[in-house]
């Protein structure tokens, strides 16, 4: 039986790769590796749209490799509604101070989808503080602070 052999990447198709980049280096730390265009005909049959092109960036840090699209020609139309909505995703990083950094994104053009939450805290664990946010392309990313355990 085929088997998967490791993680590659996450992408996420964007409207403005600039204002993606810019968001996801300067704010969440991110380094531009490429950033290019993509006009192979490759790329259309790859993702089942003939004729498709793009401008491509991909970006490492805090142990990811991610990916941002922005497509040349192609039908506007934001996928992403609610965070509850069947087939929504979110990326989820571990901040020491959430509450900063909830601020330096908010800064950087993101907003809150929701508000910062006390999330399982009971007799084994301090649990957690969280909230949902989005960035400026509509990206849903979720920021986690695990409290310390109580003594």
């Amino acid at each position: 039986m085929a088997r998967i052999t490791g993680y590659d990447h996450t992408s996420f198709t964007v409207d403005d790769i600039d204002r993606a980049v810019a968001f996801w280096s300067g704010v969440m730390g991110f380094k531009v590796n490429d950033l290019s265009p993509r006009t192979q005909p490759w790329l259309g049959e790859v993702v089942g749209s003939p004729g498709a092109t793009c401008r491509i960036a991909h970006m490492t840090g805090h142990g990811l490799h991610l990916e941002f699209i922005d497509y040349d020609d192609m039908p506007d139309g934001n996928v992403f509604g609610p965070a509850t909505r069947t087939g929504a995703a979110h990326v989820a990083f571990h901040v020491d101070d959430i509450e900063s950094f909830c601020k330096q994104m908010l800064a950087g053009g993101a907003t809150k989808l929701g508000s910062i939450a006390l999330c399982g805290s009971d007799a084994q664990s301090a649990g957690c503080l969280a909230i949902y946010m989005k960035d400026p392309e509509g990206i849903i990313v979720e920021l986690v602070e695990d409290l310390p355990a109580a003594s």
